[in-house]
């Protein structure tokens, strides 16, 4: 029997609006869970992309949308906690005015360096760039992104001065391979064939423990590096969405995160699976939203 068919929900097909390109993390990401939803809800669960910078245009979707249970949205950590300090104005506030269904996985990210820098360690690199300041250079996806906003946080918290490089999506990949910047913080899924080739060092990890594809690489926070965190990524809805179907929508995201082929393919990617409760999910973005704002006005963040 189908989740939630006693209160004969869903009717129809439901959809996903989300704020990422086509290939992109996010759009796989939703795929992915939108295929689980409904082989448990037995509904289509269809995926429309409407990118824009920082997903407000699907968010702002999302918002005007009837709370009737039949539109979704996947978001991460830059939409909802660190883009209320981004942007000017936005057409819509991540706490008042959405459903959390809840905090699907956090996905860890490696601190790298080029082969060629000289440092071994974490304490290696802050010693460097105190030593040199200004001349260390770290690339980034973009403004605002959570390579940008945590590297941020690191500098901060490590009183070092590293210039920031932002680039277009992957190109920042390619800068760090290339030795054309020192530095990124991105995940742990695609750089760990980079680590492992010995083209790139992984000097530290962020989040609250050690992941398993490289459990040599020790935590920020082991070295005394405080909030730099794994980036989650979480299901919403439109506000004022009625319990019943928040509780249809959570238990068939339990169900469709155990599928083995999904979890392969999450923990591949260094993902740490685990799904909050909604409560638990917007007590963590009512928390971050005052600490990102306070990183990007000490950093001067503005976007691209």
């Amino acid at each position: 029997m189908p989740v939630a068919h006693a209160q004969h929900f869903p009717a129809k097909p439901i959809h996903f609006v989300i704020g990422s390109a086509p290939g992109s993390v996010i759009d796989v990401v939703t795929r992915q869970i939108a295929e689980g939803l409904a082989r448990e809800l037995q509904q289509p669960v269809v995926v429309e992309n409407r990118f824009s910078a920082g997903g407000i245009v699907a968010l702002e979707t999302l918002k005007s949308t009837p709370p009737g249970g039949y539109t979704l949205s996947v978001v991460a950590m830059p939409q909802m906690s660190v883009s209320p300090s981004l942007f000017k104005q936005l057409p819509y506030d991540p706490v008042k005015d959405f459903t959390p269904i809840g905090i699907l996985y956090r996905g860890p990210q490696f601190l790298v360096v080029n082969s060629s820098v000289r440092a071994a360690s974490l304490t290696d690199l802050i010693a460097y760039a105190r030593a040199h300041p200004g001349r260390l250079r770290y690339s980034s996806p973009g403004n605002g992104t959570p390579s940008h906003v945590l590297m941020e946080q690191f500098k901060h918290e490590a009183n070092i001065d590293v210039q920031h490089i932002p680039y277009k999506g992957p190109s920042a990949n390619t800068a760090v391979l290339s030795g054309e910047v020192d530095a990124l913080l991105e995940g742990v899924g695609p750089m760990i064939p980079y680590v492992r080739s010995g083209a790139l060092r992984a000097l530290a990890v962020t989040g609250s423990r050690r992941v398993d594809m490289a459990p040599e690489v020790p935590t920020f926070e082991e070295l005394g590096i405080k909030g730099v965190d794994a980036v989650w990524v979480g299901v919403i809805a439109p506000r004022d969405l009625k319990e019943p179907v928040v509780s249809a929508f959570h238990q068939a995201l339990s169900k469709a995160l155990q599928d083995p082929g999904l979890r392969a393919s999450f923990e591949a990617a260094g993902r740490t699976i685990h799904l909050s409760t909604p409560e638990e999910m917007t007590a963590v973005i009512t928390e971050e939203i005052p600490r990102w704002r306070e990183v990007v006005q000490r950093a001067g963040i503005a976007p691209q």
